[in-house]
């Protein structure tokens, strides 16, 4: 094997880790959303995507949907403003709840 100066070395060590550590961790942009809202879909199956991430729980109770959310490991922060907070530690996602038009969004 061809001798590298230490420089050189730590240089095309560090390249190939960092390379590696992107690969491991790649996850397709959006994809937290979709599993979200697939997730949700199996305990309210009648609900769909809206523009900019939103998804419409029209046709359901806010308790069903407190308590689907529940379910999929989100526990109740705080009302900020017309929107019930739910946090899930696992994922460290937060979703809110629009209380007067049934909406569930990703910001606050």
């Amino acid at each position: 094997m061809k001798t590298m100066k230490p420089k050189k070395l730590i240089e095309v060590i560090t390249n190939r880790v960092i390379k590696r550590l992107l690969e491991i961790s790649s996850i397709d942009e959006g994809s937290g959303f979709d599993t979200i809202f697939n997730e949700l879909k199996k305990k309210l199956d009648n609900i769909q995507i809206l523009p900019d991430n939103v998804i419409s729980v029209e046709g359901y109770k806010e308790h069903e949907v407190v308590d689907a959310l529940k379910e999929m490991g989100y526990i109740y922060r705080k009302p900020i403003g017309n929107k019930l907070h739910f946090f899930n530690k696992k994922t460290s996602i937060s979703v809110y709840l629009v209380q007067n038009q049934n909406k569930i969004t990703l910001l606050p």
